[in-house]
């Protein structure tokens, strides 16, 4: 366990090593708004606790209502950082309580996307594009 932690809400340091990365960004890109000069997307981040498994969850709906949920950890097993993506509406943050997962998270092994320790900004990589697909699958549904 490190000594320096600049960060103290709970979450373990790779999880909040892809918060900072994800922290970068301004906002989803590709929901720019011209008119407004202003994003329409607006990802929220809370905190995820699951035991050992303290991260964070993102959740942002699109266009077409619908919302997405990612999930981020160290794994317990692995000490790699695992993510849990799926769809669910929730009013506020979701949580290990009340996520409806779907076909993915059946065990410990079964998550939607994993990178090795230490690759934080991979992982932020990749929750950053899945937030921004899911954005565009919205506009092109409404279309």
């Amino acid at each position: 366990m490190s000594k320096f932690k600049f960060i103290n809400d709970g979450a373990d340091p790779q999880a909040q090593a892809v918060r900072c990365y994800l922290a970068q960004h301004d906002g989803i890109e590709n929901s720019w708004n011209d008119d407004h000069k202003d994003y329409d997307a607006w990802p929220r981040i809370s905190r995820w606790e699951n035991c050992r498994e303290q991260g964070y969850v993102v959740w942002m709906r699109n266009k077409a209502g619908t919302q997405i949920n990612i999930a981020w950890f160290e794994h317990r097993n692995s000490d790699g950082i695992c993510a849990v993506k799926w769809e669910q509406d929730t009013l506020n943050a979701p949580t290990i309580d009340n996520a409806k997962f779907g076909d993915v998270y059946k065990d410990k092994y079964d998550f939607s996307h994993g990178v090795k320790y230490g690759k934080a900004a991979e992982m932020a990589e990749w929750i950053y594009n899945q937030l921004s697909a899911h954005w565009t699958r919205g506009k092109l549904s409404k279309s």
